[in-house]
């Protein structure tokens, strides 16, 4: 059965959630915004994209609203690179309530708290992750690298999974840092054909940890090992290893 996409007509999305329609006014950096919520709409025909960061209600003087301009426009999320998050996704077209429903849930009240929630690569953490990794020696990593070897072997077995993920841990390869802010790190993941035999150390403590944290909410740890990702990723770390 094919997908019906989700309509902008001009109403508040998240208010009509509630059944109730909430105009939506232009405030004064171009976006539509719901006079109740604060929830902004960028367009871009015929697309709109919701954006992840509330309005201020700073309306413009004019008394238009968007219901009176607008309809039949397709709801899609935005772009995830930087400065590009108010572009809509057309590969990512919203379809149904739930999709709409998680798309408010990610919306920030500020555009501040927005811009401090990103993934920030001059962050010390990834210094001191870096030095940590530096200290560690080839008999510190035996255990992990059997353990990478009886996967590749039996790529099903629950219990060698676990082994990993104790591993991983246990050697501190998977660490703090902003990984669901990490946009570039989850498209390496998600494509099945990225090659990682250039990939450092410190990049793919970096790739693990947003694979082995990732699956805490979305149990997927058996797609990444089974479409074959986390196999290149544990291919190319044993590759470091043994040199």
């Amino acid at each position: 059965m094919q997908e019906i996409e989700i309509y902008f007509d001009g109403y508040c999305p998240e208010s009509l959630l509630k059944n109730k329609k909430v105009e939506m006014k232009l405030n004064k950096d171009d976006f539509w915004e719901s006079v109740n919520t604060g929830l902004q709409i960028a367009v871009f025909p015929p697309y709109a994209t919701i954006l992840k960061w509330r309005g201020k209600k700073e309306f413009r003087e004019s008394t238009a609203v968007a219901s009176d301009v607008l309809s039949g426009l397709i709801l899609a999320e935005g772009l995830l690179e930087d400065g590009k998050e108010i572009f809509p996704d057309t590969d990512k077209i919203l379809h149904n309530n739930f999709e709409l429903e998680w798309i408010l849930d990610s919306i920030y009240a500020s555009k501040e708290k927005h811009e401090a929630a990103k993934f920030n690569p001059n962050d010390a953490v990834f210094d001191k992750q870096k030095a940590y990794l530096e200290t560690l020696g080839k008999e510190q990593f035996k255990a992990l690298i059997k353990v990478v070897d009886k996967l590749a072997a039996n790529p099903t077995v629950d219990l060698l999974l676990s082994q990993l993920s104790d591993q991983l841990y246990d050697r501190k390869l998977i660490f703090n840092f902003n990984w669901p802010a990490w946009h570039a790190g989850k498209k390496k993941i998600n494509d099945k054909e990225h090659d990682y035999s250039t990939s450092t150390l410190l990049e793919l403590s970096m790739l693990l940890t947003t694979i082995f944290r990732q699956d805490r909410f979305s149990d997927n740890l058996k797609y990444y090992l089974l479409n074959g990702t986390l196999n290149k990723i544990l291919k190319r770390l044993k590759e470091i290893l043994k040199d």
